[in-house]
């Protein structure tokens, strides 16, 4: 049978994407941009688990701490509102990410899973990206304005 990693691998060679592989370690690196925004994603495979985890992480900045809990009212408010997947944040250094992930115990992995599971992963990031980055870099952005410039960013 097939690896995990080596599906995933896979995929992404097929679907185009350029990125670093990291087997011993189960990771792959890649950039993804759209228009102004650029994130890195991360795919974490655990093989043992039968899981494959995507992490879009917002690169250009982290949250100061003296925002993190603005951010932490923002990553609630979007929660609430995805269907799939959830925002997180590393309450100590301040990243933003956001995880879609497969458990794939007693289930065939597809391209279908996989490319559904990523592509709602970037579709999500890229949709909420500039709410994100504003509270981010602009102490004057409050939650409830990032979380304005997210719905907004949604009606698009």
């Amino acid at each position: 049978m097939t690896s995990l990693f080596s599906t995933v691998n896979n995929f992404l060679e097929e679907d185009g994407w350029k990125f670093q592989s990291f087997e011993s370690d189960g990771v792959m690196r890649a950039l993804f941009s759209s228009d102004k925004q650029e994130w890195e994603l991360l795919t974490l495979v655990r093989e043992e688990l039968e899981q494959i985890i995507f992490y879009s992480h917002v690169t250009e900045s982290t949250t100061p701490k003296h925002r993190r809990n603005e951010m932490c009212l923002l990553l609630n408010n979007l929660n609430n509102r995805t269907v799939y997947g959830a925002f997180e944040m590393d309450i100590d250094e301040g990243e933003v990410m956001f995880r879609t992930a497969l458990d794939l115990v007693e289930v065939l992995p597809s391209f279908e899973l996989i490319r559904n599971s990523l592509y709602t992963n970037l579709g999500t990031m890229e949709r909420y990206h500039g709410a994100l980055v504003a509270l981010m870099k602009d102490d004057s952005v409050t939650a409830e304005v990032a979380a304005a410039i997210a719905a907004s960013d949604e009606s698009e």
